[in-house]
């Protein structure tokens, strides 16, 4: 067993001044990739492949760096959405991102310890802490809007990451960390869309039950 289980472009308009989220750029090369409900990126055998052993070890500890700041930034949004948010649906939701998010870091965490890596300075990245200083100048139902506009984009995101690190890496532990979180961060991508989709239709919809995976 193993130790391990472009520039900010989105501004907020509306009607009333500052609204809910437009757009996010995807990273770079994200267009490429798969989106949930497709086939997922196969898994490539790790013997057959090429890549020198240093950019493989880099690509690794890139996916450790950006899995630990997103992690990060989806706990500090989502506190934000327990300080701002008076909607029961968004805080539950709120509050199983900050949970589960929390959790993952804590693997995270542990094993950059037990191998002797250094996990970024910076808590965010800077595109992410961008976000959370625009979302900070919301409340109410454009704030509700926004944040789950930012947390479709943000999931869908982290899903081209942890796949390719499933498809490209070469640490045991870090893909199977990401091979077992890929299925939760897309669940989380799934449930922020619908509700983006329906508060686009109807604000005043009643709330439903946000049930924490076990």
């Amino acid at each position: 067993m193993t130790r391990l289980g472009n520039d900010l472009t989105q501004r907020f308009v509306g009607a009333v001044g500052v609204a809910a989220i437009a757009s996010l750029v995807a990273l770079p090369g994200f267009a490429q990739t798969t989106r949930p409900g497709e086939a997922p990126v196969p898994t490539t055998d790790r013997t057959a492949q090429t890549q020198p052993t240093s950019a493989v070890a880099m690509l690794d500890q890139e996916f450790l760096k950006l899995a630990y700041q997103g992690n990060n930034a989806e706990i500090d949004t989502s506190r934000l959405a327990l300080e701002r948010s008076q909607n029961e649906e968004i805080r539950q939701y709120a509050q199983r991102m900050i949970a589960e998010h929390t959790r993952a870091n804590e693997v995270l965490t542990q094993y950059a310890a037990q191998e002797g890596l250094e996990l970024p300075s910076a808590r965010v990245d800077p595109l992410s802490l961008a976000i959370a200083e625009q979302l900070t100048q919301l409340s109410g139902p454009e704030f509700d809007q926004a944040y789950v506009g930012v947390q479709a984009n943000s999931h869908l995101r982290a899903i081209a990451l942890y796949r390719t690190e499933i498809a490209q890496g070469q640490t045991q532990e870090l893909t199977e960390y990401a091979s077992q979180l890929l299925p939760s961060i897309e669940e989380h991508y799934e449930m922020a869309s619908a509700m983006m989709a329906d508060y686009a239709a109807d604000s005043s919809r009643p709330p439903v039950n946000v049930q924490p995976i076990q």
